[in-house]
């Protein structure tokens, strides 16, 4: 469960500072990836819970 919680966690760092970059350099396709790596932040933490 605890490495469960730390991947999530990454992941949701990397999304966030992944969309802060895609927006900055105006690059779509890293937004993408952005978007997918909080989703499946969201997706681990609620399935923790």
């Amino acid at each position: 469960m605890e490495k469960l919680k730390r991947i999530a966690d990454i992941l949701e760092k990397l999304g966030v500072a992944g969309i802060a970059l895609a927006i900055y350099q105006d690059k779509s396709q890293n937004l993408g990836w952005a978007i997918l790596a909080l989703a499946l932040s969201i997706y681990l933490t609620r399935r923790e819970k």
